[in-house]
């Protein structure tokens, strides 16, 4: 009998594996293929592996802008895959080795498998070729999500790629579709752009990375286009067709486009690849969940804010739940699950501050509400922006794309929204979610010493604004002559 079997061997999993054996306790993790999920596989690793390649081949294609000469610098896709595949292998070997959870006292087994009672799992052991019947007191269920794509005509004909088979593409594609403008493919595409395909996104909303601000949509979308890569905005893709000059896409407007849209206005266009970044499907299937009453809704699996499914020894958290789709906040679930599962006093899921970051070129990171959220909530707030060209930084580095934007309340000036575009946004938001969590007024930051020339003092230069743009201090003015 097992105090705890994980099903998922993602961040989740390998944070509750690593605590319960650390705690003492006789542990279990099921993994169906690899040990670190999609994360070290096909997700946030080689994504941003191949990120910093493209970031290289851009310096180099823009290296006179520094003063260095460069000729005949090409991009080697078999060379830039061969680096992608070493960081992945350099962080499994050193973090995610499934010796290195047996050491520890886990018992790693793989394979499928699926619930027979609420403390009954049945594995198919693909090491040993055995069925194993795993008993235990409680499970974890952290089983991820895996792309999902449209319901295009024609699309199951071309061989399309997704966020997790783009890693196994042999030859470099020139011409590249991508369908979707979230994070995943606006990361990507801008990859393969500065690597050297012509790129093509084609998004069905007027706008580009819709759960961010208004104006850091904007914003990028600008960028990306000033770069180079065509973006159909309002656009439905009615049919695809392979034939032997590629793979040739309809396309239809779904609505009038704005003068600033900068694809051709074509309604066909020929590619060599599709690659598909529209979304994700919890992975559920096979796991005998309604066998046991564990109730699954359209999202994933439902947990209340305990992280526990409708039967009370069966827990859930990362993707499979639809709550968040970070490997972040999967290793955070995992955290609140050790101190509920193990420790007598539980605790609830707080989703107040959580922060992303999209890591284009210049990076997007968030925390906390946008401005049209945060007026809806609270009414009049105040906004403070900083231009990145006056982060001296910045300006030394050639970055000078991006901005600040920090949403307050009025009066005692408390963080309620943060919005970074700029080189390095995705290390410098933390300063910003440090003081949300602890509930730091925007002023008080402006009292930290900060190093200079750095990013971060960015921060310190937005909180000096609370002094001259609040609208605390103005009232103050008003009132005091």
């Amino acid at each position: 009998m097992y105090d705890l079997t994980i099903i998922g061997g993602g961040s989740a999993g390998l944070v509750l594996a690593v605590a319960g054996a650390r705690l003492g306790k006789k542990t279990a993790l099921v993994e169906k293929h690899r040990i670190g999920g999609d994360c070290l596989w096909t997700g946030c690793v080689p994504s941003k592996a191949l990120l910093k390649a493209a970031k290289v081949a851009n310096y180099i294609q823009n290296a006179e802008k520094y003063g260095i000469a460069i000729s005949d610098a090409l991009p080697d896709w078999q060379r830039v895959m061969a680096y992608v595949r070493g960081t992945q292998h350099a962080i499994e070997e050193a973090h995610d080795n499934p010796e290195r959870f047996r050491e520890m006292g886990v018992d790693v087994i793989f394979g499928d498998g699926h619930f027979e009672a609420s403390d009954t799992f049945v594995v198919s052991d693909t090491e040993s070729g055995e069925t194993r019947t795993l008993k235990s007191k409680r499970f974890v269920i952290s089983t991820g999500s895996r792309p999902v794509a449209p319901p295009i005509p024609g699309l199951e004909t071309c061989d399309y790629l997704d966020s997790e088979t783009v890693w196994e593409l042999a030859e470099f594609p020139e011409r590249l579709l991508v369908v979707g403008a979230g994070p995943i493919g606006i990361e990507l595409g801008q990859a393969f752009h500065r690597l050297g395909a012509d790129v093509t996104i084609a998004q069905r909303s007027e706008r580009i990375l819709t759960k961010e601000d208004t104006d850091v949509s904007k914003q990028v979308l600008r960028y990306l286009c000033e770069e180079g890569i065509k973006i159909r905005r309002n656009t439905n893709i009615v049919q695809v067709n392979k034939n032997p000059e590629g793979i040739n896409v309809t396309f239809s407007r779904l609505q009038t486009p704005p003068t600033s849209d900068n694809t051709n206005g074509g309604t066909e266009q020929t590619f060599d690849k599709i690659l598909i970044a529209t979304g994700r499907a919890p992975n559920v299937e096979g796991l005998g969940l309604d066998k046991i009453g564990v109730q699954v809704g359209s999202r994933g699996i439902e947990v209340n804010n305990r992280l526990q499914t409708s039967v009370r020894n069966i827990y859930a958290a990362g993707d499979v739940i639809g709550h968040y789709l970070f490997t972040h906040v999967a290793a955070f679930q995992a955290q609140l699950l050790l101190r509920n599962i193990f420790f007598p006093l539980s605790n609830t899921i707080n989703y107040s501050v959580v922060p992303w970051t999209t890591f284009c070129d210049p990076e997007v990171a968030r925390c906390g509400l946008t401005e049209t959220e945060a007026r809806e909530k609270y009414g009049d707030v105040d906004v403070f922006t900083l231009d990145q060209n006056d982060v001296d930084r910045a300006v030394a580095e050639g970055e000078t794309h991006g901005f600040s934007k920090v949403i307050t309340s009025r009066w005692t000036g408390k963080i309620l929204g943060v919005h970074l575009v700029g080189a390095n946004a995705g290390e410098v938001v933390h300063e910003y979610v440090l003081a949300m969590q602890q509930g730091i007024p925007l002023r008080k930051l402006s009292a930290m010493i900060h190093v200079y020339p750095t990013f971060s003092s960015s921060t310190w230069r937005v909180a000096g604004k609370w002094f001259s743009e609040s609208t605390l201090i103005q009232t103050l003015r008003r009132l005091i002559p």
